[in-house]
């Protein structure tokens, strides 16, 4: 890992824990505005609708201009999301914050990734992919375990978590600003097209293995995060936000080193066992209200937390080595797409609980999560049969000492 590494990682970081800061604050946001559980989770996954195509357009766009030109102002506009919810007080300032976390994150995450691994040395690529996921994981579940303990403890609960972000994220425009670009502006880059940089032949393994099991990862997690603090909230009666802001964290965090776990474990099978043991698990919240019992969460989501990195770190790997570097942008960020968009379908969730109730439409989640993982199991694994190494040819010598001169200096 070298510095340059490093400094992506704390980017990476830092503008991560911003999208998850709502998390322990729905409930404020469902008592104080007056609003229904529909539109509290329309809330959170707005931003997806906004991640998505801007996504797309990022990877592709980044693998054309350079990363820097597209993580830089990724991260400035992350910082005036924060600053929008530090003094929100309406329901269309959240929507319009949400936005502009949509379009950094959208604009940051998969290329992102791609700049941790392109910093990295040739025999720490996939190193470097693991190291993004453990840095995503943990940002993403710091973000509402720090908001629970500052909106319970701090001043003002729907602000003061918020400000407490701005800070950190001057932080992460020092580190990205400083670190050295790793993919030269072409001087004659051509039309620009957007593609997917799935290789040839790995389309179909791709879309019916990978693909699924991140999109059943995200919806998982975005359940989690959006409908589960309301459930323990209102059902389950616990109103502490610090405790809402724990089950992001678990929900989270703990794939931050289930890489250690699974290191060189076949990539495929990490997925396997993710898709398998997070999917069966997710009932767990179900059997909670049945015996009223918060820590039967608390024990379901950390085990969640942790296989569902199995996940993400069998996604990151493959991406990281099937493609080669000029490839990598796009198919990070078709990865991340498909994570993304897990998180939609609980928009839906949530005008359910409007309508039968909180318990039963955390049942139907965890049904439909089980058949996703059953279709990943028997037909993406037929169709995703192994991981090929993408094999770059050898460049001529001079190329060849440009770049070790290049990678020593980053």
């Amino acid at each position: 890992m070298t510095s340059g590494s490093w400094k992506a990682l704390i980017g990476l970081f830092v503008l991560t824990m911003g999208t998850s800061t709502l998390t322990p604050l729905l409930p404020l946001y469902k008592e104080h505005f007056g609003i229904s559980t529909a539109t509290a989770t329309l809330l959170f996954v707005t931003y997806t609708v906004t991640v998505v195509p801007t996504m797309l357009i990022a990877g592709n766009l980044s693998d054309r201009l350079g990363r820097k030109r597209l993580l830089l102002p990724s991260l400035v506009i992350m910082t005036l999301a924060s600053l929008v919810f530090s003094f929100a007080e309406s329901v269309p300032l959240l929507f319009v914050g949400r936005v502009l976390q949509g379009l950094a994150i959208g604009g940051f995450l998969g290329v992102g990734t791609a700049f941790v691994v392109d910093h990295a040395r040739a025999s720490s690529k996939a190193l470097a992919a693991a190291m993004a996921g453990v840095f995503f994981r943990l940002g993403f579940g710091l973000g509402p375990g720090l908001a629970g303990i500052a909106a319970q403890y701090g001043p003002n609960p729907r602000h003061f978590p918020f400000q407490v972000h701005m800070v950190l994220m001057l932080v992460g425009i020092v580190a990205v600003a400083t670190a050295a670009e790793t993919l030269r502006r072409s001087p004659s880059p051509g039309r620009f097209r957007i593609r997917i940089g799935v290789p040839k032949g790995q389309a179909l393994g791709f879309l019916t293995f990978v693909a699924p099991a991140i999109f059943m990862m995200s919806f998982i997690e975005g359940t989690f995060l959006s409908v589960v603090p309301i459930f323990v909230f209102d059902t389950l009666e616990v109103q502490n936000l610090a405790v809402l802001g724990l089950i992001g964290f678990l929900t989270l965090a703990p794939g931050g080193i289930s890489p250690f776990l699974v290191r060189g474990l076949d990539p495929r099978r990490s997925m396997m066992i993710g898709v398998a043991t997070s999917s069966l698990l997710s009932f767990g919240v179900v059997a909670s209200s049945q015996l009223d019992s918060i820590a039967v969460v608390i024990a379901a989501v950390s085990v969640i937390g942790l296989t569902n990195g199995f996940l993400l770190y069998g996604g990151t790997v493959i991406c990281a080595t099937i493609v080669p570097i000029e490839e990598r942008g796009k198919l990070m960020s078709l990865l991340y797409m498909c994570a993304y968009a897990g998180t939609i379908p609980t928009v839906g969730l949530g005008y359910l609980a409007d309508g039968i109730g909180l318990t039963a439409t955390l049942t139907i989640f965890s049904c439909v999560a089980v058949a996703i993982a059953g279709f990943v199991l028997t037909v993406g694994r037929r169709n995703f049969r192994e991981v090929i190494p993408h094999d770059p040819p050898l460049p001529p010598p001079a190329e060849l000492a440009t770049e070790i001169v290049t990678m020593e200096g980053a």
